[in-house]
């Protein structure tokens, strides 16, 4: 039974073009995420598949490509598996098989199964990867530009952690000092990063990708976008206090694990949350409506 499902799926053209676009993330997700500890390089090509598996529909409309589409989309497919040889000479932090390999993969894979007008339907798709490919850079090009906010975002800090209870002084524009239970003075200090300026980005990107496939009108979207990065701040505050809390209660020795791993359960959380609430939208202002009208 399993043997004939197989052949059924193997000649099915849109089924075998998922399965082909699934296969290679296994890979992405041990070298992105177990081998090099890089959630977000992991993360962001299952977005990108998902946002194909939506548009099946669609795909399924389109003819099959000609001979020499065909061709073309076979060889990138193939070329894709050495995509690393060519970026790790530009940026040797590369894993043998990850996003830019994925990005000429899925390019392969559309010229193979569909006619070329089809590609138009990569389009979310690729700008997600790409755009996820230079966020890091771009974060490390504007925390230069960034680190005049930081005695601010201090100032943000200090007034949330003393109304926590948790006692605490401003030493400098940058750095707290934190007194613990047994009377010891930490001292602990800010940089750009400390603003959530990863987490910015990658929400803007996916945020922006998401807009794109939305038919909502402009004014919407830019108001959902809005609240989606206020939404993010909140949020990363809530990851600093968080591990001013660890620190405090716990000792300074357990405060690494969570620094480096709450931001992501924090982040992925909250963009669940958001995208059920953005989807759900229309009934929860109908409610809210109907809510005020029986207040009036």
């Amino acid at each position: 039974m399993s043997k004939l499902n197989l052949t059924k799926l193997l000649k099915n053209r849109l089924d075998l073009f998922y399965v082909l676009a699934l296969a290679p993330l296994v890979p992405i997700q041990y070298f992105g995420y177990v081998a090099r500890q890089d959630f977000f390089a992991a993360l962001i090509p299952l977005y990108g598949f998902l946002i194909l598996l939506f548009k099946k529909d669609k795909l399924s409309a389109f003819a099959e490509p000609d001979r020499v589409y065909r061709f073309l989309g076979l060889t990138l497919m193939l070329a894709s598996f050495f995509v690393y040889y060519a970026v790790v000479l530009f940026f040797p932090s590369a894993q043998f098989y990850g996003v830019a390999n994925y990005t000429i993969l899925v390019i392969g894979l559309f010229l193979y199964f569909f006619e070329v007008s089809a590609l138009k339907e990569s389009f979310t798709t690729l700008f997600l990867i790409a755009a996820a490919i230079s966020s890091p850079l771009v974060g490390k090009w504007m925390h230069p530009y960034l680190e005049p906010a930081v005695p601010y975002f201090v100032q943000v800090m200090w007034f949330i952690l003393t109304i926590l209870g948790i006692p605490i002084t401003i030493a400098n524009p940058r750095t707290f000092s934190l007194q613990m239970p047994d009377g010891k003075i930490m001292h602990l200090g800010f940089e750009a990063g400390c603003i959530g300026i990863d987490s910015f980005l990658t929400f803007s990107v996916i945020i922006a990708v998401v807009m794109m496939e939305d038919p909502s009108n402009l004014r919407t979207k830019l108001l959902w976008s809005v609240a989606g990065i206020i939404g993010t701040f909140i949020v990363n505050i809530i990851r600093v206090s968080l591990i001013f809390a660890v620190i405090y209660y716990f000792g300074y020795k357990n405060w690494g694990i969570l620094h480096s791993r709450i931001g992501y359960v924090l982040f992925i959380i909250w963009l669940a949350f958001f995208f059920l609430i953005f989807s759900k939208r229309q009934a929860i202002l109908g409610k809210l409506q109907t809510f005020w009208r029986r207040l009036r």
